[in-house]
């Protein structure tokens, strides 16, 4: 085979050597150089793309257009693999002389002699800066965030993966940090002024970010309106402590969008790292610490923390029993009466679940509340109460109980879920029942945050289908006027805290009974929670609402407890 070859070339070279070398040297960019890599020849096109003359060049190795942008281990295994007298291929970033990078895809050829040892290489090259510059301008368009150009998820993960990596280095004594928030009052701009707005809110803050954070941190938009910092460089002139501040500080600053200034706040949750963790759970845990920012009210900063931990583990493990709890039926109904302040009768019963934990006894609702935030578990107890209430009405009708609305209290999770209607209508045809036997309690809280949209859109469905709608913990916090006179609320229950006070309080009196007016005023019928003793119930009943649910009335009662009420309350209060 090597004869043939040889025989090949001598013919080339006897009939047009000129014509192969003036083709080569027009389309490829060469350089020859002996066995230690010094250049001892280079065609015009190497001179034209270094931008070197022959004479600087020759003489030189090609460290003379080392860019820096290779490691040692690259140029490492390329000696490694030609010094062995292996052909090399790859693609090698070049330093021209005016100081620009150009990229050549090269393929280097040991030139051996007869008896086989390396007298040099030849190295030929193809020019692709135009392909590589493509190549990393699609690279980092796909880890962009195109509204606010700062780093989308995957390139956040891509950055979180490569500081982590950095952590678990030898020797390293960084203790960079991962912070994450949202932006509380973010979808209320988007619901007033638009979505127009909402980008514009969205542009300034990861302005303020990128003046916040040094600029070798990388900063991200992980969609909607959450935002990650990795913080390493940062915190060589600040504490993570004093940056959180200052965070917060930049967040409510107020933006102005044309001709209106709109205010938002964050809930910013942290996390040192260490190397010890993955980079998923270095992501629950800011997540953690973010949202337990954002249950303790928002507009505030939570480290990430042991008990936080223990508290998600502690949730996952009631989680884990509830799921066992549901399937051997430990989950009871019990109801709480209500008096109806004209009538002196219970036309109300709310159901109250019970959990008979096998280790803890009997357990409340506000003892497993986690439950309820589980779409799995809050799909599977709704058709269970209600089939535990058509038994329980069954048996009431049959000992000669008045008829009672049950009032039922719906998760987070029961009103946003879009077949949640569907499933509720279908327990109740099975089971006979009509929609206008329930009243569906929802609070303030749920008609704001994520995928409240959808929720504020079920809860009219409900409404159109019969149902009727309750506003729960009126008064507990800060309720929307709005959404008393927009949505299909046919009552309200001012909350227990409300009424605490009242005895020997004129001023919480004054509260109380307005608040029944306001009510009373968005043509609702009123229930006032709380009412534990006499004292509360004669100033309660002064201020005339149309119900009134407390433990001076009755505690919450198992089904057979319930037909132990009397039929009229007269007697008992007038007692």
């Amino acid at each position: 085979m090597a004869l043939q070859h040889d025989d090949r070339l001598r013919a080339l070279t006897h009939q047009d050597a000129d014509f192969w070398a003036d083709l080569v040297d027009s389309v490829l960019i060469v350089a020859i150089t002996d066995n230690k890599g010094v250049i001892t020849y280079v065609n015009d096109l190497f001179c034209e793309i270094s931008q070197y003359s022959r004479e600087e060049l020759i003489g030189s190795t090609h460290r003379i257009v080392n860019s820096g942008y290779h490691d040692a281990d690259f140029f490492r295994d390329l000696y490694r693999t030609i010094q062995a007298g292996e052909l090399w291929q790859g693609n090698i970033c070049n330093r021209a002389k005016d100081g620009s990078l150009y990229w050549v895809a090269t393929t280097i050829i040991p030139k051996k002699d007869r008896q086989g040892q390396i007298q040099g290489y030849v190295a030929s090259r193809f020019e692709i800066t135009e392909l590589m510059n493509t190549r990393d301008r699609l690279c980092e368009l796909a880890e962009t965030d195109t509204l606010t150009g700062l780093l989308n998820r995957g390139g956040f993960n891509t950055a979180l993966a490569d500081e982590i990596a950095r952590c678990r280095e030898p020797g390293s004594t960084t203790h960079p940090a991962l912070v994450m928030f949202d932006l509380d009052g973010f979808k209320q701009i988007n619901d007033v002024h638009g979505h127009h707005a909402g980008d514009i809110v969205l542009r300034a803050i990861a302005s303020r970010l990128i003046e916040l954070t040094h600029p070798d941190d990388p900063v991200s938009r992980l969609g909607g309106d959450e935002f990650a910092v990795i913080l390493h460089r940062t915190l060589e002139d600040v504490s993570l402590e004093r940056y959180m501040d200052r965070l917060q500080g930049v967040l409510e600053r107020p933006i102005d969008i044309e001709t209106v200034t709109v205010s938002v706040a964050g809930s910013i949750g942290a996390v040192l790292l260490d190397g010890t963790d993955t980079m998923e759970d270095v992501q629950k845990n800011a997540d953690m610490a973010m949202y337990a920012a954002k249950r303790a009210g928002g507009k505030q900063s939570q480290m990430f923390t042991r008990s936080l931990r223990e508290r998600a583990q502690a949730r996952v493990s009631i989680l884990s029993e509830a799921r066992c709890g549901v399937e051997r039926n430990q989950f009871e109904v019990y109801y709480q009466p209500i008096l109806n302040c004209r009538t002196l009768e219970v036309d109300q019963i709310e159901a109250l679940l019970r959990w008979q934990h096998p280790e803890r006894g009997l357990l409340a609702a506000e003892d497993f509340s986690d439950v309820f935030t589980d779409a799995g578990l809050a799909q599977a107890m709704g058709p269970r109460m209600i089939e535990a209430f058509r038994r329980d009405v069954c048996m009431w009708n049959e000992q000669g109980q008045p008829p009672r609305q049950l009032a039922i209290n719906l998760s987070r999770m029961d009103l946003i879920r879009d077949d949640y209607q569907r499933e509720l209508e279908e327990s109740l045809k099975r089971f006979n029942m009509s929609p206008d036997s329930f009243v569906l309690e929802v609070t303030e809280a749920m008609l704001h945050g994520r995928r409240a949209d959808q929720g504020i859109r079920n809860l009219r469905e409900l409404a159109r289908s019969g149902f009727r709608i309750a506003l729960d913990n009126f008064g507990k916090g800060i309720t929307v006027l709005n959404h008393l006179r927009e949505l299909p609320f046919s009552q309200v229950k001012i909350d227990q805290t409300m009424v605490a006070n009242i005895v020997g309080n004129p001023d919480a009196c004054m509260v109380l009974s307005s608040l029944i007016e306001m009510g009373q005023g968005f043509q609702m019928e009123v229930t006032v929670e709380g009412v534990e003793n006499r004292e509360q119930f004669d100033l309660v009943m002064q201020m005339k609402p149309e119900r009134i649910q407390g433990f001076y009335i009755s505690s919450a009662l198992s089904s057979q407890d319930i037909l132990k009420l009397p039929t009229h309350f007269e007697g008992v209060i007038r007692a």
